[in-house]
C-alpha cells in the first residue's frame, strides 16, 4: 500500500504552476476572439460605407456628402468608433460610373480588456467598391 503523507501539497504545487499558464491561454483566446470580431464588424462597416458611396449622385469625398458617408459608417459599426479618422478615397473626381473605385478604410485603436497581456494595436477594416 502506496502512502500519501509525502504528497499532501502535490495538487496543489502543480495547480501554481500550471494556472498562469491555463490562464493565459484562455485570455489569449478570449482577446483573440475579441480583434477577430472587431476586424468583421469594421469590414462591415466600410463595406456599408463604400455601397452608400458607391451608388452616391455627388462626390463622395467633398462635403456635406462626406460627412454623411462618414456618419453612416458609424452608425453600421457596433461599437463606437473615430468619425474623423474614417478616410473615403476615390480614384477619379466627379464619380465616373463603371471606371472608378471608392474604397473606405475604418480604424480602429484595440486595447486589451485583460492587463495580463498588453495588446495594442490599429486594427482596419477596408472595402472597395466600382462606382455605379
Amino acid at each position: 500500500m502506496v502512502q500519501l503523507r509525502n504528497q499532501k501539497g502535490q495538487a496543489l504545487v502543480e495547480l501554481a504552476i500550471l494556472l498562469p499558464l491555463l490562464l493565459l491561454i484562455v485570455f489569449g483566446i478570449t482577446e483573440f476572439g475579441r480583434a477577430m470580431y472587431i476586424k468583421n464588424s469594421l469590414t462591415n462597416a466600410a463595406r456599408e460605407g463604400a455601397r452608400r458611396a458607391s451608388v452616391s449622385p455627388n462626390d463622395p469625398t467633398a462635403e456635406p456628402t462626406l460627412a454623411d458617408l462618414r456618419s453612416h459608417v458609424a452608425e453600421a459599426c457596433p461599437f463606437p468608433i473615430n468619425t474623423a479618422a474614417v478616410t473615403i478615397e476615390s480614384t477619379s473626381t466627379p464619380p465616373q460610373h463603371g471606371a472608378s473605385t471608392i474604397t473606405v478604410t475604418v480604424p480602429y485603436d484595440f486595447t486589451s480588456a485583460v492587463n495580463l497581456i498588453d495588446l495594442n494595436f490599429t486594427l482596419r477594416g477596408q472595402a472597395s467598391m466600382f462606382y455605379e
